[in-house]
This record gives structure tokens, C-alpha cells and sequence, in this order.
């Protein structure tokens, strides 16, 4: 009976994510157009971009590795299919625009390259390529000669020979959309040079939404059912257990997709559905590979920023349910799971980062989260709320993950800006870094006047940094950075201002000159700490001494109160904390101890001067009982001395 009531729980928590997740962040050079494949748990980016570079994912770790470069050379529009533990890359055009055609086969396992047999036809970019068991088709693309070419071609593995088929029907095309499902490839819309299937008549660049199947056992093909969106081109594809996927691009005028959609075609029924779509734009020429259930979307180029930007989140979307926690002790064990994917948890407890107990090690929400309800809780201060459990908010954004950005490296302008509502200190912030660095962070007020600043060394990637910022009240304050060149990561796309963190702070726009509302600087999950207003208030500790507990607990309710009732004229019993010499004195006194500044009050309470020296002239002061208040942050201490004139 407790079993099957075991069973019962986990049910709800079986089911398939149909949200994005971030990863991480490519953490080399952003680059469009890349080869992208994976086996086993390892993924591979090559070329892309006018590059030779090879890297390698290890998704169990989450890191990655730079290999030894594509033997090809400088390559872009390079286009590549794993088969089993093999890759097969090829075409695309070198940095002098010519269009190779050697053809290269890359042991994975092993870190090795092997050159095969050249294509035999004419060399091209952007081809669509296949893998159809043990051949691999190529076909379609673009070169010197033509904008849009329809030939296809078949490349036996095991004989490492090539063999020309059957066009393409329609029109010819470059940059389409492409995979093998069983037997089958289907290769569809892309950009030609005449109208086409669902070519906007608005527009003199043609790009088409028909979809085709290609046999390979009888080198024929088949016209499939018109694809129900605009037309598109240049974004990624992939097959998983049956099915095909289309993701992101440009739409019908070459100008990216209003959102970065997401369909999958299932070949029984000769349908397409709509998918949640990645976060942030649609993106021209990125890449994707599977691992286990999750696609990983990366990489490619932002066409909404100007100039164009190449961003490196990276996001995973899990499409099946046969990848899980195969683990029975765990908390998420998934009895559907065939395959472990790594995400076995067994820490319970509350995932809401907003609530009062949320534990950052939880990886399984169990339920016990407490709202956090922002507020003074010392009922010794004026603004005391009964109903407060918490003096900290969090807020901002929490992360990178919902849109697209980069590491910024051109001015120290740029900021966000802010009102708050009352005083309070800002605690820490996340931060991106794309490299180690010295950084000043900083806060202006509306003129561009530093409120607060502190300068912290950084590390690579993702850091919490203390700032305890003094934010006074007020408006159009702008919190950011003095360092040129910081690389810091920022979003420019999906912003929500504005952003309202608890009751102190309003985050209502940036500083970008371009679109302030869409970018967002640096500042990620920020925490705030409200000021609770308590008065000042006094205890006398030990005889002669006056300190200010800082919580508004103290016996007297001013300084004069406390020094009349705690005034000792016996210079032995006086405190020794600050040691103040010559006592009597006559000219000067000298402050022997650790302070950031010293007020001289005399015996009624009434301030007379103050001074940040050790040495202080008092030869203006006349004949009589004083005594100096120390201050050092929290702490302040009253000492007495006696001022003797001398005749």
C-alpha cells in the first residue's frame, strides 16, 4: 500500500517539459551558420562563420572544450551529419568565397579526421543534408553560378562513393529546412530566384513553404501537405523518435520571425504542430543537436539588433519521456525512464528563490514554501510591521535566460535606471563575466553625481557580488558600471520593465540609446535589504560611556539623557575602547583607537564640533566636561574628558 501511494505522488511530476531551459553560455566566439551534431553525451560545434574551429560539449558536465581545428581550413556555410559515432562535413565556401568540395568524415570518439571522396558536383553553400541509414543525401543550396540549385546527390558510406538522383522538384533553393525520418528525407521552403509556394507577393525576395519527401528506394519524390505558416528559411532542424522539427529563422521576407517558432511535423498523419518557442528572437543560421530527450538550441545571428549580434545562450527543450531519473531513491524517479539523464534529485525543499526559505541546493520543490512578506520587524522602529517575516526582496531578472544578449565591452555608460521609493541597500547582485576582471560598480543619481561605488575582482562566468549600496529615496537614479570594457553580460531583447522589487524599487528603463525599454544591463537577481527607521536611542555601558545599540533598544532616549545619567567625574572608571589624552586637557586632545569620525558634545548633549583626525584642537572650547562620541559603523561610544584652563 505505501508503495502504490508512492507511485500515486510522483505521477504529476511524469510529465514532459513544454518549457525552455537555460543552460549556460557558449563560452568562446559567437558564430552563425555552425555544424552542429552529438553522440552519446557529447555534442560538437564546427566551423561557421569564416572559421576552423572545433568544440566539444560534454553535457554531464556542462563544459566545453576547444579541439584541434577543422583540417578543411577557414570554412563558412559548412554543412555536416553525424551517423552513429561518425560525422560527414563538407561544402560551404572558404575565406576567399570559393566553394570546395572535399568531403570529410570525423571520428568522434577518437578526435580524428579522415578525408574522402570529393563531391563530384559543382561546390556549394547551404545544401540541405540528409541521413537515410547507410547513405547520406545532399542537395539544393547556392553558389557563384546560381542562387538556387535543385540537383541531388547520394553518398554511400560504406563504398565512399557519390552518385547524382533525382532533382529536386520545384523550384530551386538554397538554406531549406531538412530531415530523415525511417527511409525517408524531407527537405522543404528555403530562398530561390522566382516565386514560389508561399513567396510574399510584397516582397522581391522569394521564399517558399512547400514541403517534399524523397525515397531513396525508388530516387523518387512526393509533394507533402503545404506547411500552415508563413514561409521561411535559414534556421535548424532535426529528427527524434519518428518526428521532424523546424526551429527558428526568417520568415517570408527574410527579416526574422515575429517570435522564434517552433513546429513538429509528424510523417503519419502529414501534419504539423505548433511548439513553445525558444526564448528571445527568432535567430538566423543557428544551430541544434539532441542529446538524449533534450534538443539544445545555440548560437547563429540576432538580425533584431543593429549591428547584427551572434548571442551565446544556450537553451535545452525536453521532447520525450524515455530520459529521466532512473533512480528509485530519488525524489524525482520517473518509472517511464529508460534512459538516466543525469537529473536525479534528492534534496527536497523550497525552489521559489522569492520565498523566505528558499534552499538553492532543492532541486525538488516540496511544497514548504512561505511567502515572503517584505517589512520592519522590530517593533522598536517607526515603520515596524507585525505582518513582515523578511527585511530582503529580491528582484530584476534572475538570470539570462529570457532573451538574448552578449558580453558588453564598449563604454561605462551604460546602466540601468531606477527609482526608490525610500532609503535602503542594495546587498548584492549576480553577475556574467565573459572574463576575470576589475570592475567598478556604481550608482549616480539623476545628474550622473556617485551616490555609491565599489570596486570588485571578477571571475569568468556566473558570480553573486556584495555591493551594500546606501540608495537613498529619490528618482532616475542609474546603477551600472565605471570600467570600460567591463564584459559583463547583458540582454537586449524580452525585457518587461517596468521591474518593481518588493516596495522599494521601480527598475523602469536603461540607458541604451537605441531601445532603452529592450536592453538590460548587467544587475541580475538583485537583493535588497529595507532600512527599518528606529530612533536613535543610548545605554550607558560601564561608567562614563554612552553607546547607541543600533536597533533602537537603548534606556535613554537621547545622548543627553544617557551622558547626564551615566556622567562619572573619576577619569579611572572612564572607557579605555578610545583612550583620550592629555585628560584634563587644555589645546588638544588625541584619540587613541579605531573611528571613522569623533563628535565633541558637552555636558547637556549639545554637539559642538566633530572631526575624522586623531588629534583635535579644542583651545576654542571653554572650561569644562565634554565628551567625544566615536563612530565606527555600528558602533558608537562615548568618552568623557575634562577641559582645564590653564591660568
Amino acid at each position: 500500500m505505501k508503495k502504490l501511494l508512492f507511485l500515486f505522488i510522483l505521477i504529476p511530476f511524469l510529465c514532459v517539459s513544454q518549457t525552455w531551459e537555460y543552460v549556460n553560455n557558449f563560452p568562446f566566439e559567437g558564430v552563425h551558420h555552425p555544424v552542429t551534431f552529438s553522440y552519446g553525451d557529447d555534442a560538437y560545434v564546427i566551423t561557421g562563420s569564416n572559421t576552423d574551429k572545433v568544440y566539444k560539449y560534454d553535457s554531464s558536465a556542462d563544459s566545453w572544450t576547444q579541439l584541434n581545428s577543422f583540417p578543411g581550413g577557414i570554412r563558412g556555410f559548412a554543412y555536416g551529419v553525424a551517423v552513429g559515432s561518425k560525422a560527414y562535413i563538407g561544402f560551404g565556401s572558404d575565406s576567399n568565397s570559393v566553394h570546395p568540395n572535399d568531403w570529410w568524415e570525423y571520428d568522434m570518439p577518437n578526435n580524428s579526421w579522415t578525408q574522402l571522396a570529393s563531391f563530384p558536383g559543382a561546390g556549394r553553400d547551404h545544401p540541405a543534408m540528409v541521413n537515410v541509414g547507410d547513405k547520406i543525401f545532399v542537395g539544393c543550396g547556392s553558389n557563384a553560378s546560381s542562387y538556387g540549385l535543385s540537383d541531388w546527390w547520394e553518398y554511400d558510406i560504406t563504398n565512399n562513393i557519390w552518385l547524382q538522383k533525382t532533382d529536386i522538384p520545384g523550384n530551386g533553393r538554397h538554406h531549406p529546412y531538412y530531415f530523415g525520418i525511417g527511409n525517408y528525407a524531407y527537405v522543404g521552403f528555403g530562398h530561390g530566384t522566382v516565386s514560389g509556394p508561399g513567396s510574399n507577393p510584397n516582397s522581391t525576395l522569394f521564399i517558399y513553404n512547400d514541403f517534399y519527401r524523397y525515397d531513396p528506394s525508388n530516387d523518387s519524390w512526393q509533394l507533402m501537405s503545404q506547411f500552415p505558416s508563413q514561409a521561411r528559411v535559414a534556421g535548424t532542424q532535426f529528427s527524434y523518435q519518428g518526428k521532424g522539427y523546424i526551429l527558428s529563422g526568417d520568415g517570408d521576407n527574410h527579416y526574422p520571425l515575429g517570435v522564434s517558432e517552433f513546429w513538429e511535423y509528424d510523417p503519419v498523419s502529414d501534419s504539423w504542430i505548433q511548439l513553445p518557442p525558444h526564448p528571445g528572437n527568432s535567430i538566423w543560421a543557428p544551430g541544434s543537436f539532441m542529446i538524449g530527450c533534450n534538443v539544445y538550441f545555440l548560437l547563429g545571428n540576432n538580425k533584431w539588433t543593429y549591428p547584427f549580434t551572434f548571442p551565446k545562450n544556450i537553451y535545452k527543450y525536453r521532447l520525450g519521456t524515455d530520459c529521466g531519473c532512473t533512480d528509485p531513491v530519488a525524489v524525482n524517479y520517473s518509472n517511464q525512464a529508460i534512459q538516466d539523464d543525469g537529473s536525479c534529485c534528492y534534496i527536497t525543499g523550497c525552489t521559489d528563490p522569492y520565498s523566505i526559505n528558499y534552499d538553492s541546493t532543492a532541486c525538488f520543490d516540496n511544497g514548504s514554501c512561505v511567502p515572503a512578506v517584505l517589512g520592519c520587524n522590530n517593533p522598536n522602529a517607526i515603520n515596524f510591521n507585525p505582518n513582515a517575516n523578511t527585511l530582503e526582496t529580491r528582484g530584476g531578472e534572475l538570470d539570462t535566460s529570457f532573451g538574448l544578449g552578449g558580453f558588453f565591452g564598449v563604454n561605462s555608460s551604460a546602466a540601468l535606471i531606477l527609482d526608490a521609493n525610500e532609503d535602503c541597500v542594495l546587498k548584492s547582485a549576480v553577475f556574467y563575466a565573459q572574463f576575470p576582471n576589475s570592475i567598478k560598480f556604481e550608482i549616480r543619481d539623476s545628474i550622473g553625481n556617485i551616490i555609491d561605488d565599489t570596486t570588485l575582482n571578477v571571475v569568468s562566468g556566473k558570480q553573486r557580488l556584495t555591493l551594500n549600496f546606501e540608495i537613498p529615496a529619490g528618482q532616475s537614479m542609474r546603477l551600472g558600471i565605471g570600467t570600460t570594457g567591463s564584459f559583463l553580460y547583458r540582454n537586449r531583447a524580452n525585457t518587461s520593465y517596468p521591474y518593481d522589487i518588493g516596495d522599494l524599487i521601480t527598475i523602469k528603463t536603461s540607458t541604451s540609446s537605441w531601445w532603452p525599454n529592450q536592453f538590460y544591463y548587467f544587475y541580475y537577481d538583485m537583493i535588497f535589504h529595507k532600512k527599518c527607521n528606529v530612533p536613535e536611542s543610548y545605554n550607558c555601558v560601564n561608567v562614563g560611556n554612552c553607546q547607541d545599540p543600533g536597533d533602537g533598544s537603548g534606556q535613554y532616549t537621547s545622548l543627553s539623557q544617557c551622558v547626564t545619567s551615566c556622567v562619572s567625574t573619576n577619569i579611572s572608571e572612564l572607557s579605555k575602547e578610545i583612550n583620550v589624552y592629555p585628560n584634563p586637557a587644555n589645546s588638544f586632545i588625541n584619540l587613541e583607537g579605531f573611528f571613522d569620525e569623533a563628535v565633541i558634545y558637552n555636558i547637556f548633549g549639545k554637539r559642538i564640533l566633530s572631526s575624522k583626525n586623531s588629534k583635535i584642537d579644542i583651545s576654542q572650547l571653554s572650561q569644562g566636561i565634554y565628551f567625544v562620541k566615536t563612530i565606527k559603523e555600528d558602533k558608537n561610544i562615548i568618552t568623557q574628558f575634562v577641559v582645564s584652563k590653564d591660568n
